[in-house]
Order: structure tokens, then C-alpha cells, then sequence
């Protein structure tokens, strides 16, 4: 599984992350990531490149920065069981993608859609209580509900999933 680092992120893992364009791409295994702070506190936005599928871990201190990639993996097991998903696709998915590997971002319209993405994160990280674990699973449901540009028009990222993973 591709992940695509903004260089705040790249910083806050204290590692370096090269272009690397893959052989052959699947945007649905691959994601783009950015570090956010908000209210003192950091967090990681991660976007399907395929999808637009948002997922959200917030409340991150330096020793989940060390285990970043495992915690990844997880949130999106986590959020993908809990739209709904059976097992054995999650499974599927995860297998599939295979272990994460670390890129530079490289897709601007996705940097800018998790910018309009983190708009509405905060907006409803202020109306809403915080869980009081890092995986923001029912938020980023909700932030999959908006819609966002696609390659010719407006999507659902949570239709799209449904979609990719089904035919999958």
C-alpha cells in the first residue's frame, strides 16, 4: 500500500520519503496522508486516491509517529468494518494493498480536496465531543459523506468505496 506524505508528515515521522512512482498503480491501494494540529493536539488525515474515502487519527503524540504505518493499517480496518463492510473484503483489501510503503505527495487536487476536507474536520471537532481513543472512525464516516470533485464531477467518497470494493 502506497502512502504519499505531505513533508509535515514526513518531518513528524522523522524519516525521508522519496518520489516513487510505482510500476504499476492502483489507486485504490494507495493514499495520501497529512499531518494537522488542531487545539494543541496532531493528527493525520489519510485520503484514497481512487475513492476520496477520508480517514482521520487524531490525537497523536510521538510514540504513535513510531508505529505510524501499523497504525494506518489498522484505522482503516477499523473504519472500512464499521461502514459496514464484511471481513473477509476488509481482509481482502488489506492483503491485496500489502505493506505500507512511504512516498512524497505527488497529487495536488488531492492535497487541495483534504484541505476542504480538514475545514469540515475542524468545524465538527468543535461541535462534537472527541473520542477519547486516536481512531476517529465515526467522523471519518461522516467526512465521507461529502461530496467531493472526481475526475468529471462530483462523488460521494463512501459511494465510490462501496463501488470499488464490491467489484473488487
Amino acid at each position: 500500500m502506497l502512502i504519499s506524505c505531505t513533508k509535515k508528515l514526513a518531518d513528524a515521522l522523522n524519516t525521508n520519503v522519496f518520489e516513487l512512482v510505482p510500476l504499476q498503480r492502483e489507486p485504490l491501494y494507495e493514499w495520501h496522508a497529512k499531518l494537522f494540529a488542531y487545539q494543541n493536539r496532531k493528527g493525520v488525515i489519510m485520503m484514497n486516491n481512487q475513492t476520496r474515502y477520508s480517514i482521520v487519527l487524531y490525537g497523536l503524540v510521538a510514540e504513535h509517529f513510531q508505529m505510524l504505518k501499523t497504525l494506518m493499517l489498522f484505522a482503516i480496518e477499523l473504519t472500512f468494518c464499521a461502514e459496514g463492510f464484511p471481513d473477509e473484503v476488509v481482509l481482502r483489501y488489506l492483503r491485496r494493498g500489502g505493506e505500507v510503503t512511504l512516498a512524497k505527495s505527488n497529487d495536488r487536487s488531492i492535497l487541495s480536496q483534504m484541505n476542504y476536507i480538514q475545514y469540515h474536520l475542524e468545524q465538527w471537532m468543535e461541535a462534537q465531543p472527541l473520542p477519547d481513543n486516536i481512531y476517529m472512525i465515526e467522523l471519518s464516516k461522516e467526512l465521507s459523506q461529502l461530496p467531493v470533485s472526481g475526475h468529471s464531477m462530483y462523488t460521494i467518497p463512501t459511494d465510490g468505496l462501496w463501488e470499488e470494493l464490491k467489484l473488487g
